[in-house]
């Protein structure tokens, strides 16, 4: 049985410093408790923030995207425009009107399709979608109700999108995404490509992505051996997305809106992705997308990097069990 990697990555942090490891959670990696002469604190998985480091505010400010997006534009720092709506009407006397489903509708039918469309409250690429029209959106809005109260319309943009993690205040390393691929056999269909491709992406817990991200293309069409066809709208690593670069040095452009974003909702340890949206990529037009308070490490590991996975656990732990 496998455990979440970040009870993987602090056992082997409190190895390294001589602290002691402890699994809370009967093997199952989602409690742990880490300990040091007379210091301990408290880490785990799921929906518990991996870092001690970030407080409880910092971190549940940054996985409301919507307060996040105030919060960073009230710092003058660039943010996707948008706006939240509701997927139901639970809870509607709390909060004021214009924020319904039907007013989602007239939203994007005024500001024009596609539209592009992410839980409030989501993570790992689960139900962002690029959505092309008006019944698409009640499609849309219909299945993420099952799971999210909540959900953001933003305008599709067209940039390369970039992360950059921070922790205590410094950069410690930049990557880029690239967005989930089909790859053709020379004999199944589009749709039976997605098919297989959403069959992994459910089993990692995160919602299949609609036979609408072919765009124009034939779903029954079949794709010669080889050819690539991308999937617009997730570069998440968990929706089958993928990491094009991994590099310790951050450039400014980068770094200075990241540092000003992390530092705006008071993280230690934070990650923030952004958009390159000059046409030239030459980060003259950066807007960030979101702050992620409670970012994965699976980037470092695929690039081979489990040293700086160590050398960020092993900064934090001695931090918080020194203090």
């Amino acid at each position: 049985m496998s455990i979440p990697d970040s009870a993987r990555y602090a056992r082997d942090a409190a190895e390294a410093i001589g602290a002691r490891f402890e699994d809370l959670d009967g093997g199952n990696g989602y409690l742990f408790r880490i300990s040091r002469n007379k210091q301990s604190l408290l880490g785990g998985g799921g929906n518990i923030c991996t870092y001690p480091a970030n407080s409880a505010t910092a971190y549940t400010i940054s996985r409301d995207k919507a307060h996040t997006k105030t919060l960073l534009s009230a710092h003058g720092i660039p943010v996707i425009s948008g706006a939240l709506f509701f997927a139901h009407d639970r809870r509607a006397a709390l909060r004021t009107p214009g924020r319904e489903a039907t007013d989602a509708i007239h939203h994007a039918d005024a500001h024009g399709y596609p539209v592009f469309c992410k839980p409030n409250h989501g993570s790992r690429g689960a139900y962002a979608e690029i959505v092309s029209s008006a019944d698409a959106l009640r499609d849309y809005i219909a299945r993420v109700a099952a799971d999210f109260e909540s959900f953001l319309i933003e305008p599709v943009l067209d940039g390369t999108e970039h992360r950059v993690f921070i922790q205590d205040g410094r950069p410690i390393f930049h990557s880029t995404k690239t967005p989930p691929v089909l790859v053709g056999d020379g004999a199944s269909t589009l749709e039976r490509l997605l098919a297989a491709l959403n069959h992994l992406v459910r089993q990692d817990g995160v919602s299949a992505l609609p036979l609408s991200v072919l765009g124009n293309q034939n779903p029954q069409s079949i794709p010669p051996t080889g050819a690539r066809i991308p999937l617009p709208g997730r570069r998440n690593l968990s929706a089958a997305g993928s990491i094009e670069s991994v590099c310790e040095h951050a450039p400014a452009a980068l770094a200075q809106p990241a540092l000003a974003a992390v530092q705006a909702l008071g993280l230690n340890i934070g990650a923030v992705d952004m958009f390159d949206l000059s046409p030239a990529r030459d980060f003259t037009d950066i807007v960030v997308i979101e702050v992620n308070g409670n970012p994965g490490l699976r980037t470092l590991e695929l690039a081979g990097r489990g040293d700086l996975i160590r050398t960020i656990w092993t900064n934090m732990l001695n931090a918080c069990l020194d203090s």
